[in-house]
């Protein structure tokens, strides 16, 4: 496919425009409160430069059967785009091939925020733009497949997913890199206008050596459901910033994670539940495991406007250290502005139940396999939350097979 910056004038404006504003930037650092306990200081965000287009990252795709279309990207490029007719209605392209690429492209995020924006916008690749029309459900996923394997490589996905009035879709993204040190800097907008249901999830399957912050941004209208989820597993510094924003009276949705981190990797978790109009809804549930030397951060905020009487948010993260060295933070917090509205949150880092696995070996259950029914029990109730049918066994089978490696290296 033709290099999107050979087709977007525009496009490189916006591109030369960041780059000057991250050139000017300070880099964030831990003494900012959304920043601390991160890794950021370690991470010399000049180290990096985008990936040319011939770099040639390979590996084949993993797709979902029956999917509505598949899109696979290799180093910020896309590969490939194949519809189906199960897409209907709904259009799945690169940005600079929609009619309304100028208004998209960061309509939901809006800004910067901070120079890791500034960097995303100035070295952004292929953007990928799913637009359902009003009244249109997608029945089947929408699949995309990235990949990134060069040294020393950045690369900035960017996916918008738009469901106009009454529409609905799922779509599932596969994030994923080699071995190679580089940096990943993605943004996921979603946009769902009233009525309308988007579900997305992300399976994050970074290498060990890859760097990663992410931002998921979503607004909900009237009525409308977003369900924005995160399966993580890889990366050696692995962040998810997700702005949560119910702009509409009686929007609901639902902040859902899995997440399992071993050897020296920290995954790291910023959550923001913006209640902006009356009678809205949201719940989250992340949880997570960590073990080996791994560590994981959770910090939310669930925010309640004056103008939103009847809110319902609710925000629970649980943790599971399965090692003495591993280490887990997490930091729920208000902050309402309205009377009429029922908050709460509530957060635990603890081991595995004692008297649970006491009670599996007692009937006769080996201590290594009681270990493993617990952690999977305690992972499944977020799994199955989760919006994408096909790839929920997947999600924890990695699960199971990351614990299993990690007992069998324990006791060798």
């Amino acid at each position: 496919m033709p290099d999107a910056q050979t087709l977007a004038p525009w496009l490189d404006t916006v591109r030369a425009t960041a780059a000057s504003q991250f050139a000017e930037a300070e880099a964030p650092s831990g003494v900012d409160e959304v920043w601390r306990y991160s890794r950021i200081a370690d991470i010399n965000l000049h180290a990096y430069s985008p990936v040319s287009s011939d770099a040639g990252s390979a590996i084949d795709a993993i797709g979902i059967d029956g999917a509505a279309a598949t899109v696979v990207i290799r180093d910020g490029r896309i590969l490939s785009l194949d519809r189906t007719d199960a897409l209907g209605k709904a259009t799945v392209s690169s940005l600079v091939d929609h009619p309304d690429a100028q208004t998209l492209l960061n309509g939901v995020r809006g800004e910067a925020i901070d120079a890791i924006a500034h960097l995303h916008d100035a070295n952004l690749g292929d953007v990928i733009v799913i637009d359902v029309p009003r009244g249109h459900h997608v029945e089947a996923p929408i699949v995309i497949d990235v990949y990134s394997d060069v040294g020393g490589g950045l690369t900035c996905p960017h996916t918008i997913v738009r469901a106009a009035n009454g529409s609905g879709v799922n779509v599932f993204e596969r994030r994923r890199s080699g071995s190679a040190s580089q940096l990943v800097v993605p943004v996921v907008e979603l946009d769902a206008a009233p009525d309308a249901r988007i579900g997305y999830l992300v399976a994050q399957q970074l290498g060990a050596n890859t760097n990663s912050l992410e931002h998921h941004v979503a607004q909900s209208d009237q009525q409308a459901h977003v369900i924005c989820s995160v399966a993580a597993f890889g990366g050696s510094y692995a962040r998810t910033r997700a702005d949560f924003r119910l702009n509409g009276r009686g929007a609901s949705g639902d902040l859902l994670s899995a997440y399992f981190g071993d050897g020296s990797q920290m995954l790291d978790f910023r959550t923001f539940q913006e209640h902006n109009a009356a009678d809205t809804t949201s719940n989250l549930l992340f949880k997570g495991a960590v073990t080996g030397e791994a560590q994981s951060v959770y910090s939310g905020l669930i925010k309640v406007a004056e103008t939103a009487p009847g809110t319902n948010a609710f925000q629970t993260n649980r943790n599971l250290k399965l090692s003495e060295e591993a280490w887990a933070y997490s930091v729920p917090n208000l902050e309402i502005e309205q009377n009429q509205v029922s908050c709460s949150h509530a957060s635990t880092v603890g081991e595995i139940d004692e008297d649970q696995r006491f009670y599996l070996e007692s009937r006769g259950v080996p201590t290594t396999t009681a270990e493993q029914l617990l952690v999977s029990g305690f992972f499944a109730e977020v799994i199955a939350l989760m919006p994408i049918d096909a790839v929920k066994t997947e999600m924890q089978t990695i699960i199971d097979d990351a614990l299993a490696a990690d007992r069998a290296a324990q006791e060798g």
